[in-house]
C-alpha cells in the first residue's frame, strides 16, 4: 500500500542506495548524485522515483532481488530463447523503437517471482546486465538511461506478488497506459480480419493483375484484408532497397494504383500498402533532395537512413503517406524498418535540425502522421513490426506484428504471444504464415494454429493450393473469424514460457479456447465457462484432458483439420484424466458442468 514518500538522501553526503523488502538498489550518474524517493513501499510492489542531478547525461540504476524458485526469465526480446540468464551474459538496448523496459522471473507454476519495469519507455536505455549473480544467487539488473531530451524522474517498479505472470504483466501495461500522455490509438474491427500478405508469395514480382486474382481467391477463402508488400514502388525485382524514398507507383506493374485499390476493396478486402519510411535508396529520385540529411547507411549498402531530426524530412514522410491515402483510398499502411532509425552512434544534430535526439524526432513525426491520417480517415490502419512494439508505440499504431520468422512454427507462436503479453488489449498479427502446397495439409494447418491467438497473416500462392489445403484454410479462417473476440481480444494465459508456451488458454465471453502444442494434459475446471474448445496442435493424434470440474464435462463435437465432423467418443467425462481421440490439427468441443 502507498506510504508517505521517504527521500533516501541526506546531506552531507547523499545516500544513493537502499535495501528495502529484500531489494537492494544503487544509483549513479555521469555527474552529480541522483536521488531516490520511495513512492510505494508495500512488500509485494515497490516503486522508487529516481531523479537525476542537473546536467547529467546518463543515469545508472542497479538493483537485485532474491531469485527464489524462478525457472525462467521472461522479457520481450527472447522469442524462442527461454532461460535464466547469467548477469554477465545478457544485455540489450531498449527505446521507443525497440522492445520495452520490463522483465519477469517466473516459476514452474506460471507464478511471478519478481517483475521489474521502468516508467521511461521512449529514450534509450542500455540494459547492461540482467540475470543471476553468481556471488549471491540473486537476480541483478543494471540499466543506463540516456537523459537527452528529458528531465522527468524515472520510476522503477518491482512487483513480487505471487500471481500468474500474465496478470502481473497486464498490470505493468495498465501502469504504462496511465503514464502515457495520449491514449493508445484505437484499432478498428477491420484490423482483426484474417489478412493475406504478398511478401512471401510474390516478393517484388507482383503486378496489379496478380494481386487482384489473389484478392478474389483470398476473399472466397475467408480473408478480410490484404497487405501489398514491397515491390509496388519499383520495377526492380532484386529484393534490394535501391528505389525507396520517393514512393511513386511503378506504373508498369501497378497501372493506376487508385483504380487497382478500388477493385480490391470492392471485392470486400481492406487494403494496406507497405512503406519503409526511414530508407533513402541510392537510386531513388528523392536522394538528390535528402542526401545530406541521413544518419548513415543500411547494412545492405543499397539505401541510406533519413534523419528525422530535420523538419523537411518529417514533412516529406508525412506528405508521402497523406498523398497515398488521398490519392488511392487505401485503408492504411504497413510501416516497415522503423527500427533502422536506431543508429548506434548517430551524428550530431546538424544545422537545420529542430530536435536534438533521434527518438524524440521519430515520436514527433509519428504524432504528426497520426494526426494527418486520422483527419482523413478515422479508421486508418497502421501496422508496426516487432521489436518496435513497445508501450509508447501504441500512441501511433494500432496493429502490431511478429518479427519475420518464415515457416518457423515455434517462433511465430512465441513471438505473437510475447507481443500479446506486452500489449494486452491491442491487436496483434502473426508473421505471414508460409507452407509448401505440395506437402501435408495437416502440417499446413499447424502453421496456422501456431498463430491461433493472433490475427493470422498468410502468404502462400493461393492458386497453387490443392483442394484439401483450401478446405483446411477456409475452415480455420472461418473458425478464427467466428471466435476472434476470444482469440484476439480475450485474456490469454500462455503457460510455461520456459517450454515455449506448450499450452495456451484464451478466455472470452461464454467460452474458453485452449490450444495444446505439446503432449501435456489440458485442464478443464469450474472456472471455465460452459463451452470449452480444445485444439490439438501437438503434432500427433489425441489429447489428454484433466477434468477438474465438479460435475464433469460432455463431448459435444469433434472435428478434423478441415472442420469435418467425426463420430463422437463416449460423451460423458468424469473428473480425472481422459484421453480423447482428437485428430492432429483438429478440435473437440466440451460442455462443462
Amino acid at each position: 500500500m502507498p506510504t508517505d514518500p521517504v527521500t533516501l538522501t541526506t546531506a552531507p553526503p547523499p545516500v544513493d542506495s537502499l535495501d528495502v523488502h529484500g531489494m537492494r538498489l544503487h544509483l549513479d550518474a555521469d555527474s552529480g548524485k541522483p536521488e531516490a524517493t520511495i513512492v510505494t513501499a508495500a512488500p509485494d510492489v515497490l516503486e522508487v522515483r529516481v531523479t537525476a542531478p542537473p546536467g547529467a547525461g546518463t543515469l545508472d540504476i542497479d538493483w537485485d532481488v532474491p531469485a527464489d524458485d524462478a525457472t525462467v526469465y521472461w522479457q520481450p526480446d527472447y522469442a524462442q530463447r527461454r532461460h535464466l540468464p547469467a548477469e554477465w551474459g545478457s544485455r540489450r538496448s531498449v527505446s521507443l523503437l525497440r522492445s520495452a523496459p520490463v522483465g519477469a522471473l517466473v516459476d514452474a507454476a506460471d507464478r511471478n517471482v519478481a517483475c521489474w519495469s521502468l516508467s521511461e519507455t521512449s529514450h534509450r536505455i542500455q540494459v547492461r546486465r540482467e540475470g543471476i549473480r553468481e556471488e549471491s544467487a540473486r537476480f541483478r539488473c543494471t540499466v543506463r538511461i540516456s537523459l537527452s531530451g528529458t528531465e522527468d524522474p524515472v520510476v522503477l517498479r518491482v512487483d513480487r506478488r505471487r500471481l500468474p505472470y500474465w496478470s502481473v504483466l497486464a498490470d505493468v501495461a495498465s501502469w504504462w497506459d496511465e503514464l502515457l500522455p495520449e491514449p493508445p490509438m484505437p484499432a478498428p474491427p477491420a484490423g482483426r480480419a484474417p489478412t493475406y500478405c504478398t511478401w512471401y508469395s510474390m516478393h517484388q514480382e507482383l503486378t496489379a493483375d496478380r494481386i487482384e486474382r489473389a484478392a478474389e481467391d483470398a476473399r472466397a477463402l475467408g480473408f478480410g484484408a490484404l497487405i501489398v508488400d514491397d515491390g509496388w514502388q519499383t520495377d526492380d525485382t532484386s529484393r534490394g532497397y535501391w528505389y525507396c524514398g520517393d514512393w511513386e507507383v511503378a506504373a508498369g506493374k501497378m497501372g493506376s494504383l487508385a483504380e487497382h485499390v478500388a477493385r480490391v476493396r470492392s471485392a470486400g478486402l481492406s487494403y494496406l500498402l507497405w512503406l519503409a519510411p526511414p530508407l533513402l535508396g541510392r537510386r531513388s529520385p528523392a536522394r538528390a533532395r535528402f542526401a545530406d540529411r541521413t544518419l548513415g547507411s543500411l547494412s545492405a549498402q543499397d539505401a541510406d537512413i533519413l534523419d528525422p531530426r530535420y523538419p523537411e524530412v518529417r514533412a516529406h514522410l508525412t506528405d508521402v503517406c497523406a498523398r497515398l491515402l488521398d490519392g488511392t483510398d487505401v485503408d492504411g499502411f504497413k510501416l516497415d524498418f522503423l527500427d533502422a532509425w536506431l543508429v548506434a552512434d548517430p551524428p550530431p544534430a546538424g544545422t537545420g535540425t529542430d530536435v536534438p535526439d533521434v527518438e524524440s524526432a521519430v515520436a514527433r513525426w509519428l504524432t504528426e502522421l497520426r494526426a494527418e491520417l486520422t483527419k482523413r480517415r478515422s479508421t486508418v490502419l497502421l501496422e508496426f513490426r516487432q521489436n518496435y512494439t513497445g508501450p509508447a508505440m501504441q500512441r501511433y499504431g494500432n496493429l502490431f506484428r511478429a518479427a519475420d520468422c518464415p515457416m518457423d512454427i515455434v517462433d511465430n507462436r512465441t513471438r505473437t504471444l510475447d507481443v500479446r503479453l506486452l500489449l494486452p488489449g491491442r491487436t496483434v498479427h502473426s508473421d505471414p504464415i508460409l507452407w509448401n502446397p505440395t506437402g501435408s495439409a495437416v502440417y499446413a494447418a499447424e502453421q496456422l494454429l501456431c498463430a491461433l491467438f493472433s490475427v493470422p497473416q498468410v502468404s502462400v500462392e493461393l492458386s497453387e493450393l490443392p483442394a484439401e489445403h483450401r478446405r483446411m484454410l477456409s475452415h480455420w479462417l472461418g473458425f478464427h473469424t467466428a471466435h476472434s473476440q476470444t482469440l484476439v481480444v480475450g485474456a490469454i494465459e500462455p503457460s510455461r514460457p520456459d517450454l515455449a508456451y506448450p499450452v495456451v488458454r484464451a478466455r472470452g465471453d461464454g467460452e474458453t479456447i485452449v490450444a495444446a502444442y505439446a503432449k501435456l494434459p489440458v485442464t478443464v475446471d469450474d472456472t471455465d465457462p460452459p463451452t470449452v474448445i480444445l485444439v490439438n496442435a501437438t503434432g500427433s493424434e489425441g489429447l489428454v484432458v484433466d477434468v477438474a470440474a465438479a460435475n464433469g464435462a460432455r463431448v459435444t463435437s469433434v472435428r478434423d483439420h478441415c472442420g469435418d465432423p467425426l463420430p463422437l467418443p463416449a460423451t460423458a467425462l468424469s473428473p480425472g484424466l481422459t484421453r480423447l481421440a482428437v485428430p492432429r490439427a483438429g478440435l473437440v468441443e466440451l460442455a462443462v458442468g
